[in-house]
């Protein structure tokens, strides 16, 4: 009975998830949108900061890349929804005194598992948010890239800051936030495009 009971949430969870379509399509940076609206890129801010970008400090190779999810859907749990193009990234890093790789997570292919976000551009600067797995404390910061208009295979990576520090599940082996490795780089540096 259990079972059948499981089936069954799990068939209504997906037609309610398959019932929820877009109502009105709006520009990105709306801020009053109806319900089910989608936030499109219809700007085309985003197709800029795509792709792979490489940049070195510190003795280590820092790889991002960086994907658009156009359409994926948010919802809160007042039953409110939203579709929204999204740019998330991800991050490996080698050691260029060894050529080893020291963190890698550039294999990712669903939404949920990418660690780096996009949350807004503002002018020539794009603020993204950097949230670790459990492995590493649910650790998070945030840093800047800055366009630079006169060269587009350039960007300016700054602003590393750490984020406000919690764990959600359950305890961490660390005593302090800055205890826990981060793979980010804490310098500012200038990534090329590849």
């Amino acid at each position: 009975m259990k079972t059948l009971f499981k089936i069954l949430t799990l068939l209504l969870i997906s037609l309610n998830v398959q019932c929820q379509t877009v109502t009105t399509v709006v520009p990105y940076r709306t801020l009053d949108y109806p319900n089910g609206a989608y936030l499109k890129d219809l700007d085309n801010e985003f197709p800029f900061w795509l792709g792979t970008w490489e940049g070195t400090a510190d003795n280590k190779k820092y790889t991002f890349t960086f994907v658009l999810f156009q359409k994926h859907l948010r919802t809160v749990p007042s039953g409110r929804y939203e579709f929204k193009d999204k740019v998330v990234g991800k991050l490996k890093v080698t050691d260029l005194a060894t050529n080893q790789v020291i963190y890698d997570e550039s294999s990712f292919a669903n939404f949920d598992d990418y660690i780096i976000k996009g949350n807004v551009i503002y002018g020539r600067e794009f603020y993204f948010g950097f949230y670790d797995k459990e492995n590493h404390c649910n650790n998070s910061a945030d840093f800047t890239l800055v366009r630079y208009d006169n060269n587009p295979n350039q960007i300016l990576y700054k602003n590393f800051s750490y984020g406000e520090y919690f764990t959600l599940d359950g305890p961490c082996p660390y005593n302090d936030q800055l205890d826990i490795p981060m793979f980010l780089p804490k310098v500012d540096l200038m990534l090329t495009r590849q």
